[in-house]
């Protein structure tokens, strides 16, 4: 779940890019109707929130189960490295 969170934050990311490039591109010939353009990046943005926010809540120790507020090598609750899920 977490890789097809990611692949969907990117292809939300790069669909916003060129979204907003196309409304730049209408907006330069002066064609001011960009109302479907701005519901896409509307939708590209949500897309964007929701998927770091559940990138953010699905970062869990594998050992204690406690959210990790960054990232690192080791948990910062119970100390164990976190690449590993091997018993002591």
């Amino acid at each position: 779940m977490k890789r097809f969170m990611f692949w969907l934050l990117v292809t939300a990311a790069a669909v916003f890019v060129i979204d907003w490039g196309v409304v730049g591109l209408k907006l330069l010939s002066g064609e001011y109707d960009i109302t479907v353009g701005a519901y896409i990046g509307l939708a590209c943005w949500i897309v964007i929130i929701v998927s770091f926010i559940f990138r953010r809540f699905s970062n869990r120790c594998p050992h204690c189960g406690k959210y990790q507020s960054g990232v690192g090598k080791y948990c910062t609750h119970c100390g164990r490295e976190l690449g590993s899920s091997k018993g002591d």
